[in-house]
């Protein structure tokens, strides 16, 4: 069982989000506590060096960073996906947290 850590500005984000949409941000944590590592396409996919995205349909298009940092689960960044690429903005925000995580 892998343990997942929040950052808390994300968990505030998914506090705030529709409870159709929690319900499924909770099977997708438990699904990456259950796997960890080997959890992939297509609840999640790479987006950079130590960088995932997990997909979370429901009644919004939620996409969640995480990385792993010791073998522990890290989910560090969440928005609400609108277009089919993800936004610059997000993805430097995410590159942030993980640095500020990975230089502790």
């Amino acid at each position: 069982m892998t343990k997942v850590h929040t950052h808390p500005l994300c968990r505030k984000f998914i506090e705030n989000l529709p409870e159709s949409t929690r319900v499924h941000i909770g099977k997708s944590i438990y699904l990456l506590k259950t796997y960890g590592y080997l959890l992939s396409m297509p609840q999640t996919k790479k987006i950079a060096i130590n960088l995932y995205e997990f997909r979370v349909r429901g009644e919004l298009n939620v996409r969640l960073f995480y990385s792993f940092i010791n073998q522990e689960a890290y989910i560090i960044h969440g928005f609400i996906k609108k277009s089919n690429k993800i936004p610059s903005k997000e993805l430097k925000i995410a590159s942030k947290r993980l640095k500020l995580l990975t230089n502790k």
